[in-house]
């Protein structure tokens, strides 16, 4: 049956109650038998008219209830989606001050334990518009103190140095730059060495110009040794990773596994002055041997 052949049997079931009550209505002045009797005959004609309509109003009821019910739920569902963001907002928000807290307390333990250096923080603002690989640009420059050749350092090692400044910027050269070159000291043993950058496309750094004798050992750690006039000695460097022998055969060589990891750091701290202390790290010949 389509909807308008249902439309019409509606109206004709309409019209047959109205015509059914106004009888009820003109029999029942008359006499009350006959009008009893209409109005069984009629009850019996309308049950399923009233059932139906009965039925309807209850199904358009519970549908209407159903919706309502839908819409409370989505309503919940979406205050709950909202207060579940703040909560992950809030807590994002917690790490990130907890994070900076923790740096804050390096930062301030590194300086406690390094009265030797005054020491300017700067943040990490981007990379050369030149394009050169292995270089940070710092928020700080020239109105800040800072100046061309002095060492940048986190609470876990030596970065690099400040190649470039402006008034308000500064470049870093980070040891992995392949440009970089620093003289080294691997301790315990006090041996003498280079490290160079590899480019940042490698995390590691090259250790040259190597005793052949020397005896080193996987794992041993490398400091700037102090002979230079840009780097103070004693600064961590890494670790001995790899070592192997120079194709010349004259000296060996090995791989460095840096102390900073480049990639995760936001800030530095620039060394600004260096004061003159007594030597960090023992020379070679100061070192007792087994």
């Amino acid at each position: 049956m389509t909807p308008k052949q249902k439309k019409d049997l509606l109206t004709r079931l309409l019209v047959i109650g109205v015509i059914a009550l106004l009888l009820v209505i003109a029999f029942d002045v008359r006499t009350s038998t006959i009008s009893h009797r209409v109005q069984s005959v009629t009850r019996e004609i309308l049950a399923p008219v009233q059932k139906w309509s009965i039925n309807t109003m209850t199904w358009w009821r519970d549908t209407f209830e159903t919706i309502k019910s839908f819409q409370n739920i989505r309503e919940e569902n979406a205050s709950l989606k909202e207060h579940n963001t703040l909560l992950i907002q809030a807590y994002s928000q917690l790490e990130t001050v907890q994070a900076e807290n923790e740096r804050l307390r390096k930062d301030l333990e590194y300086k406690k334990q390094h009265p030797q250096y005054e020491i300017v923080i700067a943040k990490i603002i981007g990379w050369p518009l030149s394009g050169r690989a292995g270089n940070f640009i710092l928020g700080l420059g020239k109105k800040d103190g800072i100046d061309v050749d002095m060492v940048a350092v986190t609470p876990t090692g030596i970065l690099g140095k400040i190649v470039h400044v402006t008034d308000n910027t500064a470049e870093l050269m980070l040891l992995t730059n392949s440009s970089s070159s620093i003289g080294a000291r691997i301790m315990p043993a006090g041996y003498l060495c280079v490290i160079n950058g590899q480019g940042a496309e490698e995390s590691d750094l090259k250790l040259t110009f190597l005793a052949i004798e020397a005896e080193i050992e996987i794992g041993d750690p490398v400091f700037t040794s102090g002979l230079s006039d840009f780097y103070p000695e004693g600064l961590a460097i890494g670790t001995i990773k790899e070592i192997e022998m120079d194709p010349s055969g004259m000296h060996k060589t090995a791989l460095v596994e840096p102390s900073v990891s480049f990639s995760t750091i936001f800030e530095v701290m620039v060394l600004s002055d260096i004061k003159e202390v007594e030597p960090i790290i023992p020379a070679k010949d100061e070192v007792s041997q087994p």
